[in-house]
């Protein structure tokens, strides 16, 4: 009987402090505009209603149909999201809006107290202790990390090259992107068993997140914990933390100096955060929490952004030529073996890094990001209340014509006029703000390596009728057409030298016969 009593009271308060906050809620965003929604359950069955699509498609339509800011009810929880340009400024730069909206809730379980889902108090602190491993020193000390795993992906790309067989070209990407992310964060060369082990469990994570999120009813964690999928997420980040441990094994056996107190050692990831954990700064769980967070965020999203350039390259031609003939001018008809990227190269590819900013711009991987109000924000004519969750739509803001001309179109020679200095946050595929993606110029110079690298050996292009397809798969998204990619070697400098040889072998034989023709 007493626990009924219990029960029944709590219930009481639940359903008082819900209709306090529905009531509170409502009243102050009366002025805003959004879908019908209804008692308790809110916009909760226009998701049902669009189930079998992907839910960024569902959000794009929303921000199609209605002004910005607008609302949006899931069951209890308010949701305003916004796209237009001064609004995005007002939320990204408040301090007031550092925490992480509740969605973040689903990666939680995996990345925890690392930079992407930790609250604002915790943030602060690791993302001074992990800057420097960001700056422009230690982003030299990688460069040649990036030149030698760039070789070795078009060595396995090759096998397949000779063939011109189609390739599932995000598997090579991503193995190479973490091989770099663990030499550059972790100090050292994993073994390929481990990169394999990580890809595969990465690959059942992605498919837990698409799961989750294109299903609503398993957001909120009382119902996913109830479901296998709960289990599977467990065993995937028992198995990741079990690499990390294996890594960190390795470095340890490969290196005396690991986890010394030499402050000098300023480049190595690992090496920051367990002066930290002796320091006190960190606990054993947030170091944990931290790699796994830098090794696959950065893997990941490095690699799918490779790979949407790459899809676009091969579906323009003339752009993909246009790149290839600037890389001409800076190296020659020398193969990357030959003539590898140096540092002092990239402020002179100023096309190819035009193709990456437009590819971020059509296809951000990350189309959306949430912010929660610690207070409320004046924003126009409007107030949005504290303890709202406020959805910022980048892909939106990044196709609206009023900022971009012929949106739509994929034109990388837009980047070529100095439009976006002027007016930065029409362009933001790395957030902005305090909080915003702190690796970008680590990833801005690995992806030009790579692409580079690429660039001057291969040739890409489709060998069946495509189509475009950008869905979002768990948090980052990701391109679906790659099955009919197909790519071939250029010719190199020995191919040249070879036909050189050849040409002037048979300009001599005519010589000869027209000399003998002459007696």
């Amino acid at each position: 009987m007493l626990f009924v009593i219990i029960g029944l009271s709590l219930t009481c308060v639940a359903i008082s402090y819900f209709v306090q906050n529905y009531r509170l809620f409502t009243f102050q965003t009366k002025p805003l505009p959004g879908p019908i929604r209804l008692p308790f359950i809110g916009s909760f069955f226009l998701f049902l209603y669009h189930y079998s699509e992907d839910y960024l498609s569902v959000w794009t339509k929303f921000t199609e149909t209605y002004s910005s800011p607008f609302q949006i009810w899931i069951g209890p929880k308010l949701f305003i999201v916004v796209h237009e340009l001064d609004q995005i400024k007002t939320i990204l730069q408040n301090r007031h809006c550092l925490d992480k909206s509740y969605v973040y809730n689903c990666l939680k379980p995996v990345f925890d107290m690392g930079l992407v889902t930790a609250p604002a108090s915790t943030w602060i602190e690791s993302r001074k202790v992990i800057a420097p491993v960001f700056g422009m020193i230690p982003m030299k000390e990688y460069f040649n990390i990036f030149v030698r795993e760039s070789l070795i992906l078009i060595e396995d790309l090759e096998k397949n090259a000779k063939s011109g067989n189609e390739i599932e070209c995000l598997d090579y990407l991503c193995r190479c992107t973490l091989q770099i992310s663990c030499d550059t964060m972790m100090g050292v060369k994993v073994e390929r068993n481990l990169i394999d082990e990580w890809w595969k469990e990465s690959a059942s994570q992605r498919q837990i997140w698409q799961h989750r999120f294109q299903n609503i009813l398993l957001v909120p964690d009382v119902i996913f914990n109830l479901t296998p999928w709960r289990r599977k997420q467990q065993e995937c980040s028992n198995s990741f933390y079990s690499i990390i441990e294996k890594i960190i094994q390795q470095r340890t056996n490969e290196s005396n100096t690991m986890f010394t107190n030499d402050d000098t050692s300023h480049t190595r990831f690992c090496d920051i955060l367990m002066r930290s954990f002796r320091n006190g700064k960190f606990t054993q769980k947030e170091i944990m929490d931290n790699i796994f967070t830098m090794l696959g965020a950065s893997s990941d999203t490095t690699a799918t952004t490779i790979h949407f350039v790459i899809i676009m390259m091969a579906n323009f031609s003339e752009i993909q030529e246009k790149a290839y003939k600037e890389l001409l001018e800076i190296y020659g008809t020398e193969t990357p073996k030959l003539a590898p990227v140096k540092y002092e190269d990239l402020q002179h590819m100023h096309y190819l890094d035009c193709i990456i900013k437009e590819t971020l711009r059509l296809f951000p991987i990350i189309p959306m990001i949430g912010r929660k109000l610690t207070e409320d924000l004046k924003m126009g004519e409007f107030v949005l209340p504290k303890g709202a969750d406020v959805l910022i739509s980048f892909i939106r803001m990044h196709r609206n014509e009023k900022y971009w001309p012929n949106p739509l179109m994929f034109n990388p020679d837009r980047f070529l006029q100095e439009k976006t200095n002027s007016i930065p946050y029409y362009y933001m595929p790395f957030s902005d703000g305090p909080r915003n993606c702190i690796g970008l110029k680590y990833a801005m110079i690995s992806m030009k390596v790579i692409l580079a690298t690429l660039i001057r050996t291969f040739y890409k292009k489709f060998r069946r009728n495509r189509h475009r397809s950008y869905q979002r798969r768990g948090c980052v998204a990701h391109n679906q057409q790659d099955g009919n990619l197909s790519i071939r070697r250029r010719p190199g400098l020995g191919s040249w030298s070879a036909l050189m040889f050849f040409s002037l072998l048979l300009l001599i034989v005519y010589k000869r016969l027209s000399i003998l023709d002459s007696y």
